[in-house]
């Protein structure tokens, strides 16, 4: 991992999480509209989507995340990255598996968010998710240190958290965005609550 201060280098993200976003296009778009997203990325996008080919590490950069999310919204969307946000509950739901809808139905959210937390390093290589609860029903989670902040990344993070949210047996979930950086604020700062 780069040594460089997070104002000095560019993140990276797994090749997975990129490339869920084309698995997101066929699905909620069909197969023509994927071959219309690949056909319209960047070479270096396109050959990442199409390519059996794992990077080195797994590890590509954040802006082909930028890129994937951006485009599919200009593309499917009204290009104002509300699809950002449905890609990451897509997301929480596709990379769920069994256990961990399991586990969202017997653990709490709060205990969830710290596990993914410990595991923020496993798909982005830069800055952390801090998460802490408040109240009986509420959690309050930062993305720490992010070096390439983007409403793209913001976005998919509120759809993921709320995809994940949803899992599990509560009801009246709600999540509120209350900074972030790419619009100028100092932190990226969002609430969840929910009824039990």
């Amino acid at each position: 991992m780069s040594t460089a201060p997070p104002s000095l280098r560019f993140a990276r993200v797994q090749a997975a999480t990129v490339r869920l976003r084309d698995v997101f296009v066929e699905t909620r778009f069909g197969v023509e509209a994927r071959q219309r997203f690949r056909a319209t990325a960047s070479p270096q996008l396109r050959e990442l989507l199409t390519s059996g080919a794992e990077p080195k590490g797994g590890w590509v950069d954040f802006e082909l995340f930028v890129e994937a999310t951006v485009l599919l919204d200009r593309l499917f969307g009204k290009g104002d990255l509300d699809l950002a946000r449905q890609v990451g509950r897509f997301a929480a739901g596709h990379n769920a598996g069994i256990w961990k809808r399991l586990l969202m139905r017997h653990v709490s959210p709060e205990t969830v968010l710290g596990m993914t937390a410990g595991l923020w390093s496993h798909h982005y290589d830069g800055g952390r998710l801090i998460s802490r609860a408040f109240g009986s029903n509420g959690v309050h989670v930062e993305i720490a240190d992010w070096p390439s902040p983007h409403r793209a990344h913001c976005l998919s993070m509120c759809g993921w958290m709320e995809g994940s949210l949803e899992m599990g047996p509560r009801k009246n979930t709600a999540l509120r965005e209350l900074s972030c950086r790419a619009l100028g604020a100092r932190t990226c700062e969002f609430q969840l609550t929910w009824e039990e």
